[in-house]
């Protein structure tokens, strides 16, 4: 679905659910703003088809933050020639150096319990084998503030709380912010962080975050998981 001339949010469906990453263009760049979970390059195709552009035209990974549904097609965009960029302090967890946060609590919570079950545990090691198919090597550091010279502008805004590195993008030549997991549209309705997702101990930082990118007025959020919202 078209939001602007230039901005585009996809829609990618499938038995696990929607998910909605941004797709920014113009004469030289064509950006992805995180990428759905692995697997649905395919549903990357279909959506961009329409729009005119294959996988293969894609320049650009912005990674608003390390969950799966947001980094599962990085390494397909990669192959294909596609440079990443993604917040400094999300790096580690993006490359392997640091445990993601998901996968550090999981290991927490079942390490501080006595009544763990077998299919849980199975989990874990399963989660940890997994892990490192999600790794991937990061070509840009980003830092909060800096504004990114393509596509008409695009202002970095680290909104830590849902995860260490995450980040909004504010489209300066359309007044849209682009809010990762940020602000949310759950069952017909605009919040903030998702507290399911985001967790106790981090939503205080991810609720101021939420007020600093909601202090900018925008004309327009795009929310990763529920869609387009035009503040009033």
């Amino acid at each position: 679905m078209k939001v602007a001339d230039n901005i585009a949010m996809l829609e990618l469906t499938d038995e696990r659910g929607t998910y909605r990453p941004t797709f920014i263009w113009d004469d030289h760049e064509r950006i992805m703003v995180d990428t759905g979970l692995p697997g649905q390059l395919g549903l990357i195709a279909a959506a961009l088809e329409p729009l005119g552009f294959r996988p293969s035209d894609i320049t650009k990974v912005i990674v608003t933050h390390q969950d799966l549904d947001h980094i599962g097609c990085v390494n397909d965009l990669r192959a294909l020639g596609a440079s990443v960029l993604a917040h400094e302090d999300e790096i580690p967890y993006l490359d392997g150096t640091k445990t993601s946060v998901r996968l550090a609590e999981l290991e927490l919570d079942l390490a501080s319990r006595d009544n763990v079950s077998p299919g849980e545990r199975e989990y874990l090691e399963q989660a940890r084998a997994d892990a490192p198919k999600y790794h991937f090597k990061v070509d840009r550091a980003l830092r909060d503030g800096e504004v990114l010279e393509y596509c008409g502008g695009i202002r970095v805004i680290h909104t830590p709380g849902h995860m260490p590195g995450h980040i909004v993008l504010h489209l300066l030549a359309s007044d849209i912010l682009v809010s990762g997991d940020a602000a949310n549209i759950i069952d017909g309705k605009f919040i903030g962080p998702n507290p399911v997702f985001t967790g106790e101990t981090r939503m205080p930082q991810a609720q101021e975050s939420f007020a600093k990118l909601m202090a900018l007025k925008p004309r327009t959020i795009l929310c990763f998981h529920g869609g387009v919202h035009h503040p009033e």
